[in-house]
């Protein structure tokens, strides 16, 4: 699709913490699972202000610590997803899910460690991971959802047809240092 605005793709997954729900493409959804690259994983800082083009910066290697650009930007992350609407996305395909949030880093966070430490022995496969709750947490004054993620299983990656979107994969995963998640 062309981007007519200059910033880059509209293909894209996140969490909405003040709603509850994930956007897919900009379409509200209520994903009940969804596949995690754990080749894909990256660690890093993102800025995200209303008015200016998202700014993230990720280390060479994840999970490896890299210094904060600016006070402006909080820890982040990035993996590619699979999402389908068999299970609540708006469309079926390989997506970016890219997040400075606290729900998001909170919820990714909560599953890596089972996702890391059963990487090697499903070399080549995607995680399977369910929604299997959502939280609300105080964090400050805001009162906000968090998705409960679940490693439920190992996956083929998807098809050539729909894997496309996503770029070759990185290192091997590495378990990423809690203060980026």
């Amino acid at each position: 699709m062309l981007d007519v605005l200059g910033g880059g793709s509209n293909e894209y997954m996140s969490w909405q913490g003040s709603t509850g729900l994930w956007k897919v493409d900009g379409d509200d959804c209520q994903i009940t699972k969804l596949l995690i690259d754990p080749d894909s994983i990256k660690t890093g800082w993102g800025k995200i202000e209303k008015g200016a083009a998202p700014d993230f910066v990720w280390s060479e290697v994840a999970g490896t610590k890299i210094a904060q650009p600016s006070e402006a930007h909080k820890p982040a992350f990035s993996v590619q997803v699979y999402v389908t609407a068999r299970f609540g996305a708006s469309t079926d395909g390989v997506r970016e899910w890219k997040s400075n949030g606290r729900a998001s880093r909170d919820a990714i966070k909560a599953v890596w460690a089972d996702i890391h430490n059963s990487a090697t022995a499903n070399s080549g496969k995607w995680a399977v991971v369910e929604v299997t709750d959502i939280e609300r947490r105080q964090y400050g004054p805001a009162n906000v959802a968090v998705p409960t993620l679940k490693l439920t299983g190992w996956a083929p990656v998807p098809s050539a047809s729909t894997a496309a979107a996503a770029p070759p994969p990185p290192p091997p995963p590495v378990a990423a240092s809690e203060e980026f998640f």
